[in-house]
């Protein structure tokens, strides 16, 4: 081999040399955390939250839902409240005397002025004015499951957004380490081969890796665009605009048992709970329908005034005013089974809902076994990506080694470098697919954070 000749001084400065720059390649794989702040104020994952929920077109067309829902509620409940009327009218009639042995006698007034004012309260409606309201105070709850439903969807989509920055700025600093290593790496096999240590080959093998590796480092930049955009999405910021965040991923396991993550699930989940009253709104219905059965009772005081001029203060044929009150009760009785048949009808939509609901809570279920598996699979598989870390560092350290002692080829530290980068890029993943999955079973049980 080229260089077996050299004498022993010379072979020893470039063991300190090769050892300097292994020292080098060895601290820049150390793991940094440099999220692109600058002079970016940086959010936390708990600010960002914050933020997309106030700015959230979704939420707030949920939490005007929940407004007009209020006003249905209070529309309903004016069906118990007497109702006022006035009726204000002019009339002439054709004939407003009679001719008698050849008398005529004005019997009426030609111009005929009234005003009438009625008061109607409901007494009894078939229990039809209380089933209106019950629905729209189950309507009421709707709406308002329906916002929470929205603020939990945001909440996962705001941390799914903020750990793909956070896992995307570490792949770019894992990336740039590996280049900054390379680097030198081709620096050095170039030196080695100026002077006939190694050969041609291992200067062409470095000049490789470091292109690959750069190109690997501008993906992961464009990964970081993309998710920066998808961030900036979230929280309704513009698509461009420079964001920073706090660098945290939990490795902390989760404490919680599949018994007690479906518990709580089925307890607060805000789909569960829409189904819930989707079923008590169908037996509402059923009592409105049957309502029809019963004959309705309202009583009623009206008020007249009558007269020949505008100002309705009487005449010669009629009194200024008179009133009368009194209770009347209608009922239809018949009516070819149509009340049956509508009752029968919202009886099916009630077997209906309840079907719906078991659908959701095998659903939830479902959800949750998935979301607390893949957390499983996720911790174990960040352990396994730390072991990886572990046996990838002492491999480029032994490579290393050998390599002063011309015993390794260039190829073999360059192989053992490029296993440890891919070990740091697999961690980071891990880590990330972890706390996505910690996000993704929070939603599932339809919390906001991990429940104590």
């Amino acid at each position: 081999m080229v260089g077996r000749g050299r004498s022993r001084g010379s072979k020893c400065s470039w063991e300190r040399w090769l050892e300097a720059v292994l020292v080098f390649l060895a601290v820049g794989l150390l793991p940094k955390k440099t999220l692109a702040q600058g002079t970016t104020p940086v959010l936390t994952l708990k600010q960002s939250i914050e933020i997309a929920l106030e700015r959230n077109l979704d939420v707030k067309v949920a939490e005007e839902e929940i407004a007009a829902a209020r006003e249905q509620e209070k529309q309903a409940l004016t069906n118990f409240l007497p109702k006022f009327s006035v009726d204000y009218g002019y009339r002439r009639p054709s004939e407003t005397s009679i001719t008698s042995g050849g008398v005529t006698f004005e019997t009426t007034d030609s111009n005929q002025w009234s005003l009438d004012g009625t008061i109607q309260q409901p007494l009894f409606t078939g229990f039809a004015n209380l089933s209106i309201y019950q629905l729209a105070k189950l309507g009421l709850d709707v709406a308002e499951i329906e916002f929470e439903r929205a603020r939990l969807d945001l909440i996962f989509q705001v941390k799914e957004a903020y750990f793909d920055v956070v896992g995307a700025e570490r792949l770019i600093d894992v990336a740039e380490q590996s280049v900054r290593q390379l680097e030198e790496g081709v620096r050095v096999a170039k030196n080695f081969y100026k002077v006939g240590i190694s050969p041609k080959i291992d200067v062409l093998d470095a000049e490789v890796r470091l292109a690959e590796t750069e190109r690997g480092l501008i993906e992961a930049k464009n990964a970081l665009g993309v998710a920066m955009a998808r961030f900036n999405t979230v929280l309704r910021f513009p698509i461009d605009k420079p964001v920073a965040v706090e660098d945290i991923l939990y490795t902390e396991p989760y404490k919680g048992t599949y018994e007690s993550s479906v518990a709580i699930a089925l307890q607060h989940r805000p789909e569960l709970l829409a189904a819930e009253n989707t079923v008590a709104s169908a037996q509402q219905e059923v009592t409105l329908a049957k309502s029809d059965y019963y004959p309705t009772v309202t009583w009623s005081l009206k008020y007249y005034r009558r007269g020949d001029t505008p100002a309705v203060d009487g005449s010669e044929f009629t009194d200024r005013e008179f009133w009368e009150t009194g209770a009347t009760a209608t009922w239809t009785f018949f009516e070819w089974g149509k009340t049956r048949y509508a009752a029968s009808e919202r009886r099916v939509r009630v077997r209906q809902a309840e079907q719906i609901l078991e659908k959701v809570k095998d659903s939830v279920r479902l959800e949750v076994k998935t979301a607390f598996l893949t957390m499983q699979s996720a911790e174990k598989a960040v352990k396994v990506a730390e072991k990886s870390i572990e046996s990838a560092e002492e491999n480029f350290r032994i490579s290393g080694e050998r390599y002063k002692e011309q015993v390794a080829t260039a190829t073999e530290v360059l192989d053992a470098q490029t296993r440890l980068t891919q070990a740091r890029v697999n961690y980071t993943t891990a880590l990330v697919a972890l706390n996505l999955a910690w996000a993704r079973l929070i939603r599932a049980m339809g919390q906001e954070e991990e429940p104590n």
